[in-house]
């Protein structure tokens, strides 16, 4: 029986809202996998439309995943049963499969609002799962962009049953790490919001929150989000230059020609959005770091095994990195592969969905744990990417950053400089205007690139630079040797404003050394001078005072390669990636009044600026070999891989691929140009002068030289 009553019966809407609905019987198929789909009561009564996906009759490991983006049509609806073809691949793994539609999303009911509710609702469906009969009370969960971040928020609840999960490429702190990067607003989230508010809002959701006599109108407010998210998406053809025809078929197309990209204020930017989902209101209500952002923050709560996925230009690689350190900080089982992508396609050779779950679920020994914890690609000549070819090189490592990196701090100088050397006393300070109704265009770095939102990736600054005299840029020398960073970036500024509250910039860009010379983009980052000091609590500026501001640009790795240059760019603006600092101290999102800044960085002795590189120490730590094993667990004679880190060494046979051997290292001693490494099991490594390594253990030996 149905809760609600039928809006309206237009095409568009039936497509755009979900309906109220109530459980149906299970289908099953004579011989084979078995179909259910329930309402599951959630501890506040609202019910959740959810599919399950069986093996077949017994007791099985089950993996969940919840996501606001739809997981199709309830049989009482009208959908269908799966088909031959339409089975989840769990079923055929041995595993129960569980799909849910997210609180206030398409056939659930209850309110939609932006993840809030999803630690909770995530909790209470992997207890229910544990319950049932088909369940052998051991959960997983997965999910890849929102919803991983629901996963995220489910394992911060620290559900009993849940054993293990797979939030590949998302947050679990999403409000602080990525909505509010540096304390700006991204702009790809107020077009996933838009988003996600034309599309998939349930029944239950617009009865609640829309006024009655607002409610016959619905088909018009979701036209008009649906106009502004045409406006939005078609004034981000020019920061696309993958486009063919760009830039010169888009030039009236950038961000700055967009009614609604600069339209002022961003809270309550349209009556029709604040009808249909007055969560996004919400969002921006909270622009200081605050109870109700941490609510979103839960990855240094969670206590189950978790593997993590992104690529260095996806929307979350910061995000997945900082979940990482944590985890791995607090002796949680982790793992994390980071590719040379974006979202969508972060570039990894493959995902161990399979090898992380049986072994975590089923209690299979798939090797997984064997590994080195991180795998991630360090990228060279950028210009290429462009074409889908990402050069450069895998690499492993038992932490992040890399052991052996070595942080650096490069200088900027008032000649336009970028060297180690350090200020000196008398160089001058160099000052620009920062216009707010003329920001600096984004072109390219860590975006969500679907639904027509900024598009991500590295891409040549030049035509950003040209002919702006608001951006301070300083160059490095001609390298002479390759300069490998691997770890987090940050630039500190010692810099001044004519007012209290504006915005610093930085790029880290690679120029290679072509006819004219291509600027291309390794990473970037923002600080709101507000919150230089705390997210939380901040802190206007007094005109002209000198103060020290630190941008964190996220982590990379990377090649600059010889006969290239390294280059930081200073200003002020990173628009639309990031709001605009309207520069009067004002009420962020509410003000509409700006002002004109005159912003200065500073290069002396008592006042430096500087980058601080992780660069990666030229320390071998991989040797190629031969091996001979003959223990009861395994025999094997032929080539292999010594692998050397901070906390573990491990074997890797060539001949077998995925197979590894780990020993935990309980002592290291260097004694000259000779390094020990006592490992537990008896298990020791001698190597020479960084070239040659000898490794013995109980049926174990090795003997290799370094790549």
């Amino acid at each position: 029986m149905r809760k609600g009553k039928l809006i309206m019966s237009l095409a568009l809407l039936a497509l755009i809202v979900g309906f109220a609905i109530s459980a149906t019987p299970i289908v099953q198929a004579a011989d084979g996998p078995i179909f259910m789909e329930e309402m599951v009561k959630m501890r506040d009564g609202v019910k959740l439309y959810t599919r399950i996906y069986l093996p077949g009759p017994g007791k099985y490991p089950a993996i969940l995943t919840r996501t606001p983006y739809g997981i199709g049509v309830p049989t009482w609806y009208g959908g269908a049963p799966p088909g031959p073809g339409d089975w989840p691949y769990e079923v055929f793994n041995g595993y129960a499969y569980v799909e849910q539609d997210t609180r206030g999303r398409y056939y659930s009911e209850g309110v939609d609002r932006f993840f809030y509710n999803d630690g909770e609702d995530g909790y209470d469906t992997i207890e229910w799962i544990a319950k049932q009969k088909w369940c052998n009370a051991k959960v997983g969960m997965w999910g890849y962009s929102a919803p991983g971040i629901t996963t995220f928020l489910a394992a911060g609840e620290k559900p009993p049953h849940l054993k293990a999960i797979i939030p590949a490429s998302s947050s679990g702190n999403v409000m602080n790490d990525l909505t509010y990067d540096g304390g700006a607003f991204r702009g790809d989230s107020l077009i996933w919001g838009l988003g996600q508010t034309v599309q998939g809002l349930s029944e239950s959701h617009l009865l609640t929150v829309v006024p009655p006599e607002q409610q016959p109108f619905i088909p018009l407010h979701l036209w008009n989000i649906y106009q502004i998210l045409v406006n939005l998406t078609t004034h981000l053809l020019w920061h696309n230059p993958t486009l063919p025809g760009w830039p010169l078929f888009y030039l009236n197309f950038k961000a700055t020609d967009s009614y609604w990209w600069m339209n002022l204020p961003l809270y309550d930017m349209h009556p029709s959005y604040a009808i249909l989902q007055p969560y996004g209101n919400d969002v921006v209500s909270h622009p200081d770091e605050d109870e109700w952002r941490n609510h979103y923050k839960v990855y240094d709560t969670v206590n189950v095994p978790t593997l993590l996925v992104t690529g260095w230009y996806d929307f979350f690689p910061k995000c997945q990195v900082d979940a990482f350190v944590d985890l791995q900080s607090r002796d949680v089982p982790v793992k994390i592969l980071v590719g040379a992508g974006t979202h969508g396609n972060p570039g990894v050779p493959y995902l161990p969905y399979y090898e992380w779950f049986d072994y975590w679920l089923k209690g299979e020994d798939t090797g997984i744990m064997d590994e080195p914890p991180v795998l991630y690609y360090s990228l060279e000549e950028l210009e290429n990417w462009q074409y889908g070819v990402w050069p450069g090189e895998w690499r492993w490592a038992d932490q992040w950053p890399p052991g052996g990196v070595e942080y650096t701090n490069y200088y900027l100088h008032d000649s336009g400089d970028l060297n180690t050397a350090l200020c000196a006393a008398e160089e001058a300070s160099e000052s620009y205007v920062y216009d707010p109704m003329d920001p600096v265009l984004t072109l390219g770095g860590t975006n969500e690139p679907g639904g027509g939102a900024i598009k991500a990736g590295s891409f040549d600054q030049t035509l950003v630079v040209l002919g702006r005299d608001d951006i301070l840029s300083y160059a490095s020398p001609t390298l002479t040797a390759d300069v490998e960073i691997a770890g987090p970036l940050k630039v500190v500024l010692s810099a001044s404003s004519n007012c209290t509250d504006t915005d610093f910039t930085a790029k880290l860009i690679d120029v290679h050394p072509s006819s004219p010379p291509k600027l291309m983009l390794v990473a970037d980052g923002i600080i709101r001078a507000r919150y230089r000091y705390s997210m939380a609590d901040p802190e206007l500026m007094t005109e002209g005072d000198v103060y020290e501001f630190t941008i964190d640009m996220g982590d990379i790795a990377h090649v600059f390669k010889a006969g290239h240059q390294i280059r930081v760019d200073i200003s002020s603006s990173n628009f639309p990636k990031h709001d605009r600092n309207l520069n009067t101290g004002g009420e962020l999102y509410k003000e509409t009044e700006m002002n004109v800044a005159e912003n200065t960085i500073y290069h002396d002795a008592e006042n430096p600026s500087y980058i601080a590189l992780p660069i990666v120490s030229p320390k071998p730590q991989v040797f190629e070999g031969y091996a001979k094993i003959d223990t009861k667990e395994l025999t094997y004679e032929g080539p292999a891989e010594l692998h050397t880190y901070k906390h573990a060494v491990y074997i890797h046979f060539d001949d077998i691929p995925g197979s590894w051997i780990k020993w935990e290292i309980k002592n290291y001693e260097q004694i000259g140009d000779i390094e020990v490494y006592l490992c537990d099991k008896g298990f020791k490594v001698v190597v020479w002068e960084e070239t040659y390594a000898l490794a013995k253990g109980l049926g174990v030996n090795f003997l290799g030289s370094a790549t």
